[in-house]
This record gives structure tokens, sequence and C-alpha cells, in this order.
């Protein structure tokens, strides 16, 4: 497996953006296809733009904890040459990590040149959420003070 790694791990090096655009501190007026592209739903997956699918990456049965970090941390650098970036949080382990990081290959999104957006992993639904266990929205609906999100949010 290991030699499939390697493989693995040049194929996520190659699907690094090739060039990063010289990003603009001025934000000029969008013309109106710009601003139409914003209000629509994404048309490409993440693994559109990179290159890379998801049947190219192995079971994590198959794979031992440093194949997991060493593919874990290409996978998340060559996210961030899209100015791209997860909301995983830090106490999930590395199997997890793992899937959900190849899983965003699946999702649309737009690639940007003047900021970084993040993949919202969670679906703020607790028992069906992505981050199972993990999911730090629980904290959140416990909490005695959010009883009724509606009042919180509404300042009642």
């Amino acid at each position: 497996m290991e030699a499939y790694v390697v493989h693995l791990l040049s194929d996520i090096l190659e699907a690094e953006r090739p060039v990063q655009p010289v990003l603009s501190y001025v934000y000029p007026d969008m013309a109106d296809e710009e601003l139409e592209e914003y209000e629509n739903d994404p048309q490409y997956t993440f693994g559109y733009y990179c290159g890379l699918k998801q049947e190219q990456f192995p079971p994590t049965h198959l794979l031992n904890s440093l194949q997991l970090e060493r593919i874990c941390a290409a996978f998340s650098k060559m996210m961030f040459t899209w100015n791209l970036d997860t909301d995983i949080p830090d106490d999930v382990p590395l199997t997890k990590e793992y899937e959900l990081l190849v899983s965003t290959l699946d999702i649309k999104t737009e690639i940007s040149n003047n900021n970084l957006n993040t993949f919202e992993l969670c679906s703020y639904d607790p028992p069906s959420c992505p981050l199972g266990e993990y999911c730090t929205c629980k904290e959140f609906l416990n909490d005695d003070a959010l009883e009724n999100i509606d009042d919180y949010m509404h300042g009642e």
C-alpha cells in the first residue's frame, strides 16, 4: 500500500493550484456577470477544479496512521492553494478527518481569488451531522441558556 500512497501524494501535489493569483486588496465593483455567479449555486465540485476523485483514495482500514497523517496534511495544503479550508474540529480522529477531507471532492464550491472559502461540514443537526459525536453544535443545543434558539436569535 505504501507505493500507492506515494503515488497518491504525488497526485495530490499535482492537484495544487498551479499559479497563486495575486490577491487584490482593492475590491472594485463587480460586473453584473460576477454578481450573478455569486447569487447562484456553485456549478462545479472541488474535484472538478483540482482533478481528484474520491475513488482514488483507499478506505481508511487499508492505511496506517502515518499514511493517514501524510495524506491529510498534503490534502489540506492542496486545498489551501485553492483558497479552501474545512471546519473539522481538532479532536476528530485521523480516520474521520481523512474521510471528511476526501468527501469535499464531491461538494460544489466556488473558487475565489480574494478570500478563503470554508467547507462547512457540520449539518447543524447533531443526530445527522457528518461529524458524528464530534459535532460542535451539540454544545450550543445542550446549553440551558439556548433552550429556545428562536428566542436567542431574536433577543427575546
